[in-house]
């Protein structure tokens, strides 16, 4: 029997890059998932011709409240789901200095007020469950304060991502309901990845190694695991403070 087998996955993002993976290794442990994307769009196409049994998408604005309610009512009516992936982020780093109220407000509201409008919506749907999953994705250093110069509030965003996760772990978990984070590090899709030789492995993180980490944490083997932070990252972390000279 197939890890998985009888589980139902919502993947955020899962149109394209990490969450695709994500959705593809899920379905072959034997998951159902459910594809969701912000708009029908060549991506989508392209995404559902790589599962060998086409799954259902959804579309939705998950920084609108109202959106993740109608997000999980259509999912509800698809059966439920037991194991959410919150795999949305938004990421454009930023000077501190030059990080200005448009950039901060799109940078949390991406990240972290995405991942709790997500999992609030979805909240009763798991909890109806007896074994039910959250896993966020976070940033590496995300379970650490980590005072950043640069990209900011991306920092800040994904740190209250990690808080809300143990949160949740922590409330719900005499309910059957775990709550993880999961936090690469430089992955080989990242917009800004650094050369291999500055990287400890010489090599950046895949997005399967990601994937491969969120099927363990959905998985029986993880029962007891609820409130960690797991770093798939090959020891990378972000290098240390910038020296400012002037402005």
């Amino acid at each position: 029997m197939s890890p998985l087998q009888g589980r139902r996955a919502l993947v955020t993002g899962s149109t394209e890059r990490t969450g695709l993976a994500i959705a593809e290794h899920l379905a072959a442990q034997g998951a159902e998932v459910i594809l969701h994307g912000r708009h029908d769009d060549e991506r989508t196409q392209t995404a559902v011709a790589r599962f060998a049994k086409p799954p259902p998408i959804l579309f939705a604005d998950v920084t609108s409240p109202q959106d993740c309610a109608e997000l999980a009512a259509r999912c509800a009516a698809l059966g439920g789901v037991d194991i959410l992936v919150n795999n949305v982020g938004v990421y454009a780093p930023r000077d501190l200095a030059e990080t200005d109220p448009t950039h901060w407000r799109w940078t949390l509201a991406g990240n972290l007020d995405a991942t709790f409008y997500v999992c609030h919506a979805f909240l009763d749907q798991l909890l109806a469950r007896q074994r039910s999953r959250i896993i966020n994705l976070g940033f590496i250093g995300c379970d650490r304060l980590l005072a950043s110069d640069f990209g900011t509030a991306y920092q800040i965003a994904k740190t209250g991502v990690h808080l809300l996760t143990k949160s949740l772990a922590l409330r719900f978990a005499a309910q059957g309901l775990t709550a993880n984070t999961i936090s690469p590090g430089q992955l080989d899709n990242s917009v800004d990845l650094p050369p291999t030789d500055q990287l400890p492995m010489r090599r950046p993180t895949s997005p399967l190694e990601i994937a491969q980490a969120v099927a363990y944490l959905a998985s029986e083997a993880a029962d007891y695991t609820s409130g960690a932070q797991l770093e798939i990252a090959g020891a990378w972390m972000p290098p240390p403070r910038r020296i400012h000279r002037g402005n």
